[in-house]
């Protein structure tokens, strides 16, 4: 083995474990990241905890003087309907100076509305302050801070003392209106116990408590009674603090944090609407420090599991990441003797980072090289030159790579030869294809078109069989019809006949009789010739027979006149009958030819019949035909378009190929 390559093993060896180096070096961080983060984060919490407590605390004390406020409006509503009731009582017409049993009556008002609302005193006062009327133990007058300020607002108003006759109470005073302004006041004590029980329902945990403020900073209201009654300060209990002393005095709402006998005090005030007083609410710091520090003993304890935790994810980290760069230190010792390769960038670590990238600089120059080749080899194949060769000489397993390359050029260069060949072959196929498909294409057109014809032909012949047979059975129903009548017309025209035999002999009998009546005509005008010469003979006495013969002969003359003219009729209508006879004759004879001609007629009507339906049922045997020859069309014809279609689809695939084909450089082609 050699200086070099002893050398080069030797750089290989590990000098450190880089799964303890990542454990060492992470754990460090996290502790003092941890520290750091536990520092903050206690001082974090304190504020926080600061903030949301005083925060907390306002809202609350806002409510609470609300709370407060309602108590002390209903006491004034209750003071404002006594008013009410007074006011009445005057506008009824009564005065102050009415009689005894008008005074009786408003002393019973006090003394039970003082009952009723747990009053220490109720009284009514002039417009000087001074006492009118009122029960045991009202004051003579009005406290003058109170009845000017009364005076100055016209309108209910709330001492700003609670303390009266050495007792906790709430005094409020109110004018009673006449029709021209204030006519009187009314002026009442109520007990302390409606103020306290709000007061000392107000929770505010275990040392916490709270109590009300005048504008002069005096306790007004307080759970411990002692410290009203004495005259306690806000400056004395909240140990002096100034910047409380102004806001709470000044009628804010807030809240500060400041110190009291060593111990933080939380306070948050707020005024009272329609008092002069402010609530405030006093609370230690150290009734919430207890959750303040289990919160902040939970958040270490948690922090220390999750340290933990880290420690023993950065050790399953570490060794993840230790042994898969001990496997790709072995993969790139291997890659040194030829194997594939992976450049990476040289670390001096004293690890297993150090032995790879140093063993990655000993084959890097190598690799480059083949790949450098390779890639102009590949380059030149990518632009169609299938005529390079490799131009480095290629050591170990990379000698594969270099077969490879000839291989592949060499089947390249074999299969670019075929389809050029191939892309002619179908180029010449596609061309003739399309050339037949196009002249398929229009002969299947002209089949369709001629079909499309004949079709329209056997439809008009079947149309013109059907009026043929149509008018045939017409032709036929109307000589059936001639050849009835013509029948009853030979029936009629013997009956006819036969009449005029019988009109022919009656007229001989007439005729026979119109000479009777002749013959007796004649007898008749001799036998009036004679009775004329008779009555002539007579003379007068034959004169009215001679009437009568003249008569008889005027009506032998008649009668003979008639019977030539019935003679003369009976001949005429004789020789008229005679040519009846006749004509009937021969028209018997017309309808007997006629009849024999429509006979005639009915039987080729019936041939012609028979012979249309044959015709019919030719024409739809063609018709059916026809049809089948059509589809066969139609088929033919679509065929022929996806064939022409196809084809030219051929020979645009064909075209592409060999244009793709052409851009390649062969062996063969090198002395062109």
């Amino acid at each position: 083995m050699s200086g070099e390559q002893a050398g080069v093993h030797h750089s290989r060896k590990r000098k450190g474990s880089l799964n303890k180096r990542i454990l060492r070096n992470t754990t460090l961080n996290i502790l003092v990241l941890v520290f750091v983060s536990c520092v903050i984060m206690a001082f974090s919490m304190q504020s926080l905890a600061n903030n949301i407590l005083l925060d907390s605390l306002q809202p609350m004390a806002r409510q609470s003087a609300k709370t407060v406020e309602a108590n002390i409006h209903m006491l004034a509503d209750r003071m404002m309907n006594v008013a009410d009731d007074f006011k009445a009582d005057i506008g009824a017409g009564s005065s102050l100076s009415d009689g005894e049993s008008v005074w009786k009556e408003r002393q019973e008002i006090l003394t039970e509305t003082a009952e009723t609302y747990e009053l220490y005193t109720i009284a009514l006062y002039d417009l000087e302050g001074r006492l009118i009327q009122g029960i045991d133990g009202a004051p003579k007058t009005i406290e003058q801070g109170l009845f000017a300020l009364m005076k100055e607002t016209d309108n209910l108003t709330i001492d700003s003392s609670t303390i009266f006759q050495d007792k906790l109470g709430i005094t409020m005073g109110i004018p009673i209106k006449g029709e021209e302004g204030t006519i009187l006041y009314l002026a009442c004590v109520y007990k302390y116990d409606t103020l306290n029980d709000v007061i000392s329902s107000i929770n505010l945990g275990k040392n916490g408590m709270a109590y009300m403020v005048n504008p002069e900073g005096v306790v007004t209201g307080h759970p411990d009674k002692s410290l009203v009654l004495g005259g306690s300060t806000l400056e004395q209990l909240n140990g002096g603090h100034k910047e409380a002393l102004g806001r709470v005095t000044t009628g804010e709402t807030g809240a500060v944090e400041f110190p009291v006998d060593g111990d933080e005090m939380l306070v948050a005030f707020s005024p009272i609407r329609g008092t002069q007083w402010s609530l405030v609410i006093q609370n230690p710091k150290s009734d919430y420090n207890h959750l303040i520090n289990a919160a902040m003993l939970a958040a270490a304890l948690s922090t220390l599991a999750v340290l933990v935790v880290s420690i023993l994810l950065i050790l399953r980290l570490s060794q993840s990441i230790s042994r898969p760069v001990k496997s790709v230190t072995d993969r790139m010792i291997a890659l040194s003797d030829g194997d594939l390769h992976t450049e990476v960038s040289l670390v001096s670590s004293g690890d297993e980072l150090e032995v790879m990238t140093r063993t990655l600089d000993d084959t890097v120059e190598s690799v480059n090289r083949y790949i450098s080749d390779i890639q102009q080899v590949l380059t030149q194949v990518a632009g169609g030159n299938l005529r390079m060769e490799p131009q480095v000489e290629y050591k170990g397993d990379f000698i594969l790579i270099r077969e490879s390359l000839h291989t592949i050029l060499n089947s390249m260069n074999e299969t670019i030869k075929g389809l050029r060949a191939a892309a002619a072959r179908v180029a010449n196929m596609s061309d003739e294809l399309n050339t037949q498909s196009g002249c398929l294409h229009q002969a299947s057109l002209e089949q369709r078109q001629y079909t499309q014809e004949l079709v329209c032909e056997v439809g008009h012949v079947r149309e013109q069989l059907s009026n043929v047979t149509e008018s045939t059975s017409q032709t036929r129903s109307k000589t059936e019809e001639i050849t009835r009548c013509i029948q009853e017309a030979n029936n009629r025209m013997a009956a006819l006949a036969g009449a005029m035999d019988d009109i022919s002999a009656n007229t001989q009998e007439i005729t026979n009789i119109a000479k009777a009546i002749e013959d007796i005509a004649f007898q008749t005008n001799i036998l009036a010739i004679n009775a004329s010469i008779e009555a002539a003979r007579a003379g007068e006495a034959g004169k009215g027979f001679s009437v009568v013969a003249n008569e008889v002969k005027e009506l032998a003359s008649k009668s003979a006149e008639a019977a030539q003219s019935a003679t003369d009729m009976v001949g005429n209508t004789r020789t008229i009958i005679q040519n009846g006879v006749k004509l009937t004759t021969d028209t018997a004879g017309s309808f007997r030819d006629i009849s024999r001609v429509s006979e005639q007629i009915s039987t080729i009507s019936d041939q012609l019949v028979t012979a249309v339906q044959g015709q019919e049922r030719a024409l739809t045997v063609i018709e059916q035909r026809i049809d089948t020859f059509s589809a066969i069309t139609d088929q033919n014809l679509q065929s022929a378009s996806e064939t022409k279609q196809s084809s030219g689809l051929l020979a645009t695939e064909a075209d592409t190929l060999r244009a793709h084909v052409k851009r390649f450089v062969l062996k063969e082609e090198k002395g062109r």
